[in-house]
This record gives C-alpha cells, sequence and structure tokens, in this order.
C-alpha cells in the first residue's frame, strides 16, 4: 500500500478516533448526571434484593485461545453453576483477528471495530453487578488518555481486571510516542496507568501482585485475589510412560508469538542429537522456522484434543529468557504438562519457581545457564519418568485445578458484589 493511501488511513482513523473521542466522553457525562450507578444500586435493593450476583466478563482474546477458554470460559460455567449469573463476551475470532491484523493498512479497521463492539458490550453489560476486564478493554489500543475505562468506570462500581502476564513491560513502557500518536492521546504508560479505573485484581502470580502493589500502593490486601490459570484434566489419567519409545519426544505447547523463546536450545539440542536419540515436537499455531540438526515435528494445536497431543510429549520444555517481560509469565505451559502428568523443565523465573519442585514434579534450570548440562540429567532418569510424572499430576491436581480454586473465587466475588462494598 502506498504512503498516500497510508496517510488517507492514518486521516481516517483520526477523524473516526476523536468522533469517538467526542461520543463517549457525553456518554459518560450522562450516566454521571443521571446517578446511573446509584439508580441501579437502588432498582437492585429494592425490586430485586435476593436476585443472583451477576457477572460479565470482558474477554480480549477469541475463543480459539486457550486464555478465553481457561481465565473466562470456564470460570463462567462454574459462577453459572455455583449461584451467580454469568456471561462473557469477546470481539474477534482468531479468523477474523489474523484478517484484520495481517497488514499494517489493516490495522486501523480492526481497531476500529474493536472499540465499536467494546462499546456495545459496556451498554450490554451495564445491569451487571460485576465486570471483569481481561488485561485491557481495547487491544493494542493505547489512545484516547484511558476513555473506555473512564465510562466503564461511569457504568460500573464494582470493576476487576484479571491480568496473568506483566503487560506494562510487553508494551515497553513508558513508550515513545509519535507525533501521530500524541494526536490521538496515546499514552506512554497506557497499562499501569488504567489500573487506577479498576476496584479489584486478579494477577495471575504472586510476581504480578507485587508489581501491582509496586505500581499502585495503596491498593488493599481485601482487593486482590491470586488466580492463577487452571486446567480441569481431572478426568484424564496422566500420561502413561510405561510403554515409553527409544526416540524421546521433547515437545513444547505455545503460540506463535513465543517460537523465538526455543531458539537458544537449538545450538544445545544440535549438540545432544550426537549422543541421545530424540526429536523436538512443537504444538502450535504455525510452525518452528529453524535450521537444525536433529529432527523436529510440527502439529497444529487443537483445543479439542489437547489433552491428547500434550500427552504425545516425554518432556515438556518452558524456556524463558531473563527478562522483565519473561519474568511476568504465570506458567501455563507448566501447567499444562504437568496437569497432564508429564515430565516437565523450566526456566527457574517467578512463577515457575512456584509450580515446580525441583527435581521432585519436574525441574528447573538457572537462568542464563546451559541447557545441554540440564537435557543430559533429566535424559538420564528416563526410568523415573512415571513417579516423576505422577507427582507433577497431583501438584496441578492440588493446586492449579478449578476444583482447588472455586471457593477463593466464589468466596471473593461474594465479598466484591456485596452491596456494603
Amino acid at each position: 500500500m502506498s504512503k498516500v493511501s497510508g496517510a488517507l488511513l492514518n486521516f481516517y482513523f483520526f477523524i473516526f478516533f476523536w468522533f469517538w473521542f467526542l461520543a463517549i466522553w457525553i456518554f459518560i457525562l450522562i450516566f454521571r448526571i443521571i446517578f446511573f450507578k446509584e439508580i441501579k444500586l437502588f432498582i437492585k435493593k429494592t425490586f430485586f434484593p435476593k436476585r443472583k450476583c451477576s457477572v460479565f466478563y470482558f474477554e480480549v482474546f477469541g475463543p480459539e485461545s486457550a486464555g478465553n477458554k481457561y481465565r473466562s470460559h470456564k470460570w463462567v460455567e462454574i459462577l453459572n453453576a455455583n449461584n451467580f449469573k454469568a456471561k462473557s463476551v469477546h470481539v474477534f475470532d482468531y479468523r477474523e483477528y489474523l484478517q484484520l491484523t495481517s497488514h499494517k493498512s489493516s490495522m486501523p479497521f480492526f481497531l476500529m471495530g474493536f472499540m465499536w463492539f467494546r462499546f456495545l458490550q459496556i451498554l450490554q453489560s451495564s445491569f451487571y453487578d460485576i465486570v471483569i476486564v481481561r488485561r485491557e478493554l481495547l487491544q493494542f489500543n493505547d489512545y484516547g488518555n484511558s476513555f473506555f475505562e473512564k465510562f466503564l468506570s461511569a457504568v460500573h462500581n464494582k470493576r476487576i481486571l484479571d491480568f496473568d502476564d506483566d503487560i506494562a513491560a510487553a508494551k515497553n513502557e513508558p513508550k515513545q510516542i509519535s507525533f501521530f500518536g500524541k494526536l490521538i492521546l496515546e499514552s506512554p504508560r497506557k497499562f499501569s496507568s488504567s489500573l487506577k479505573y479498576y476496584t479489584a485484581f486478579f494477577p495471575g502470580s504472586g510476581y504480578l501482585k507485587n508489581l501491582l502493589i509496586e505500581w499502585r500502593p495503596e491498593i488493599k490486601e481485601e482487593q486482590i485475589l491470586i488466580l492463577p490459570t487452571c486446567v480441569d484434566y481431572d478426568k484424564y489419567q496422566p500420561k502413561n510412560y510405561s510403554e515409553i519409545k527409544n526416540q524421546l519426544i521433547i515437545g513444547w505447547v505455545g503460540a506463535k508469538g513465543n517460537l523465538k523463546s526455543l531458539l537458544p536450545l537449538i545450538p544445545a539440542l544440535n549438540n545432544l542429537i550426537r549422543k541421545y536419540n530424540f526429536k523436538l515436537l512443537v504444538i502450535c499455531d504455525r510452525p518452528l522456522d529453524t535450521q537444525a540438526e536433529f529432527p523436529i515435528e510440527f502439529i497444529k494445536w487443537n483445543q479439542k484434543y489437547e489433552v491428547e497431543q500434550i500427552h504425545l510429549i516425554d518432556i515438556g520444555i518452558m524456556p524463558l529468557a531473563n527478562s522483565k517481560t519473561q519474568k511476568g509469565k504465570c506458567g501455563f505451559k507448566l501447567i499444562q504438562y504437568m496437569g497432564c502428568g508429564v515430565v516437565s523443565m523450566a526456566t527457574a523465573l517467578t512463577a515457575n519457581n512456584d509450580i515446580i519442585d525441583d527435581c521432585e514434579n519436574g525441574f528447573l534450570v538457572p537462568p542464563d545457564a546451559d541447557w545441554e548440562i540440564y537435557f543430559e540429567k533429566v535424559f538420564s532418569l528416563k526410568n523415573q519418568y512415571a513417579e516423576i510424572g505422577l507427582k507433577a499430576y497431583q501438584k496441578i491436581k492440588s493446586t492449579y485445578s478449578f476444583n482447588n480454586q472455586t471457593n477463593g473465587l466464589v468466596s471473593f466475588l461474594n465479598q466484591i458484589g456485596s452491596d456494603n462494598k
């Protein structure tokens, strides 16, 4: 696309943005002038005193994503079974997301569409008691001086932010703002500055909780619930290691944006293939594009057959760079592997240290260490995989399962949703 058409797209987006910015502020003023939140509370207490507490999830990803499934959709099912009225909404499914973000020239249409649907969804959520925002209201949109968060604040008293990554680090905050960014009120600290518009928080790990308190020291302990990403593998048996083949399968599960985390391991695996028989299995939405001296197999991730795919793995890996962004990860790969009874190896950073008990139900690799040494150690313990995998399965079932976390979430939401809060 030419520079002229690119400039026209920016111009159209500029006009569209300012139209919505002014429109949203008009709605904010209207909701405040009519005391909407106070009227809503009065109607609920007067006419519906025994009404179920209602929860509305704003999911940022489509239904095909693991984040949607395990941090909102599954909780909606559980809450509806525990005397709540719960609903989850998203904006685009994965196919639409790919179409609208495939080229720089199509991004304005993605941003504009996301804004329009979010506006309608906020109106739809207006008579729910509690809203839970997954990660951020407007995906990729750092413009508008948090105007949508302010709109949500004008509609709801009880607003919870659910996040399982250090999103501030992922956005490289504080970031430099371009001239065009300044014209659309883009914020250099969008995520961290938006925290003041929420009344409670679901960080995915203790590390993220500590960051949250660092960003907002005034937050009280009762406003925070550490909610790890859980799995519902209880009905499945742990991986059967009794018929392990001569060729070990080292496996990695994840999204294409994280494939780069495998690249630092390639030299170590190139060396090891001279002594050991193994292959790397990549379960993803895109193959790993790299030159390697060992076999690499690609399986397209399928949510329906997720457990069966993970059971193909003998050693699940989660390498992380020793960076601020990677420290914010909540170890979901480990929870997936271990929840299926798979022996796992992971970089010993933040949440990974909480999930794995080193050399008992998995193996931790020190940050910046040579993985070749640790692979050799794990290869040598092949006859212990069944025992280690079973302990991993039991750890996830007792700590990172929906059954284990349900009472805590239900209790927290009942407390937040009470009229006296």
